[in-house]
């Protein structure tokens, strides 16, 4: 699957328009040295650019999805420590973006109280902040901070068939709520590059781009929140389209891990949300709200 495949099975690739007056921001390792930014803000001691081959990436995506767009990054080390976190949320709220994508953090549960999770919420009142699930499946209790938090939306995977991502983080939180939020495309490839983006940190910038076209026509984050969440295109979930399960032996073994992970987590929304990313009815919806429809 190229990102052209990706962006046309979740109907973003005839709805971006270039991305004009939509500003993005990004926290990340760094820059891709190829793709433009508006602004950015270095909390590390090296350059903007990244050389972990992580945050290069989601820049890249972000800017060939929306490249009219305005980017901002905040560079934050990795692993990337709580006040440092905390710091880059209070920048990129600054720049007031219409979406912040945020591909990084923990796979511990935590009920969305951490100081994390907290200060992410307050950036999601001005912002719809989208963010990696994680890639700590198929365990359950493995969306981490700040994906938990209340107000963001967790971005899972499905693989290329569109079945669920295997490693792709699974609720529920610790306080009980269904995580991911809805999930997008990974395993694509970025053609010229020749490069396999594998994870949830690469799912997590499509809906970034769907986030940031709809709240620049609808500027309410927590409405654009919810509907990238109602406009979802439901995902069956059945034990023979679990990768994890689909291929093993029956064994005692397999039988105990099947039987755990039904125990924590039997509902489909802790496992593809409420679906996958339908962009086309997202940015539709947000217009028609936006025109008193």
């Amino acid at each position: 699957m190229s990102l052209r495949q990706a962006l046309d099975a979740v109907r973003l690739l005839d709805r971006a328009g270039g991305g004009e007056g939509c500003r993005v921001a990004i926290i990340d390792t760094g820059a891709a040295e190829d793709a433009s930014l508006r602004g950015h803000v270095n909390l590390t001691n090296k350059s903007i650019t990244d050389t972990e081959g992580h945050g290069e990436y989601v820049h890249r995506i972000i800017h060939r999805v929306l490249p009219e767009a305005e980017i901002y990054l905040v560079k934050v080390p990795n692993p990337v420590p709580d006040h440092l976190f905390i710091t880059a949320i209070h920048e990129a709220m600054k720049w007031r973006p219409h979406a912040v994508n945020i591909s990084m953090g923990s796979e511990m549960a935590t009920d969305g109280g951490d100081p994390v999770s907290i200060y992410t919420d307050r950036l999601a009142s001005v912002s719809v902040v989208v963010c990696a699930a994680g890639n700590g499946g198929p365990r359950p209790l493995s969306v981490g901070s700040p994906a938990c938090s209340r107000e963001t939306l967790a971005v899972g995977a499905v693989n290329m068939k569109l079945r669920p991502w295997s490693s792709s983080s699974r609720g529920p939180t610790l306080d009980g709520r269904f995580k991911p939020d809805i999930v997008a495309p990974t395993g694509y490839y970025l053609d010229d590059l020749g490069v396999r983006l594998v994870g949830t940190s690469f799912s997590t910038p499509l809906a970034t781009s769907a986030a940031a076209l709809a709240a620049s026509i609808l500027p309410r984050p927590m409405i654009v929140r919810r509907l990238l969440q109602l406009t979802a295109q439901p995902i069956p979930v059945t034990l023979l389209n679990l990768s994890f399960i689909r291929g093993q032996t029956v064994s005692r073994t397999s039988l105990h891990r099947l039987l755990r992970a039904l125990a924590f987590s039997p509902d489909p929304r802790n496992i593809v949300g409420m679906g996958l990313l339908n962009a086309g009815d997202t940015i539709a919806e947000a217009s028609r709200l936006a025109s008193g429809g």
